[in-house]
């Protein structure tokens, strides 16, 4: 019995650690469309995301860790529908996949205009489709909250490097960067 137990506790904290790794091998994420980027106006975002960065040198993989923490310091996920303008959000902190990715994206874009890197960095908000090992997930689920998942991709205009990310899984699963994008062959 207490050889089982360590077994199984040493298999739950390897699936643990190993959690990020899994998610990219079996889940792919098919584009299938792109959301616009919401202008930050909310002054007490702006101030947020100022105090943040406060004497931060900015590049690609820093706006992903201050996106990231951002979006998930300030929302909570629901699955009910809200709002997907994070000057909105910041006051009602509910949000569902579009919501999240929404306000990763703006503040990925503000921080990319503030420190003049439109020339280095795009941010774009993307619309996907979740597939489990080449199996399209949201084909099995009739509510229309699952027809597609919403996520982030920001390149590096100079290298051609692409880092995805998905601020609800970041949020819950603290997997930060999810795999490769397809284009959606259907």
């Amino acid at each position: 019995m207490e050889r089982t137990t360590k077994i199984i506790g040493i298999s739950i904290l390897m699936i643990f650690l190993l959690r990020g790794f899994i998610y990219r091998s079996s889940i792919k994420y098919d584009e299938i469309g792109t959301r616009v980027n919401v202008e930050i106006t909310n002054q007490d975002l702006i101030k947020k995301i100022d105090e943040k960065v406060k004497g931060t040198k900015m590049d690609i993989n820093k706006i992903v860790e201050i996106s990231t923490q951002l979006t998930c310091n300030i929302l909570k996920f629901t699955s009910q529908q809200t709002s997907d303008n994070p000057n909105e959000l910041i006051n009602s902190k509910q949000a569902n996949c579009v919501g999240y990715s929404a306000m990763f994206n703006s503040i990925s874009n503000y921080l990319i205009l503030k420190h003049r890197l439109q020339d280095k960095i795009k941010a774009e908000h993307k619309i996907g489709q979740l597939k489990l090992w080449g199996m399209n997930l949201h084909q099995y689920v009739e509510n229309p909250f699952f027809k597609d998942h919403d996520f982030n991709q920001l390149t590096n205009l100079k290298s051609g490097e692409k880092i995805l990310v998905d601020p609800s899984l970041s949020d819950y699963l603290w997997i930060n960067r999810i795999g490769k994008v397809e284009k959606a062959s259907d």
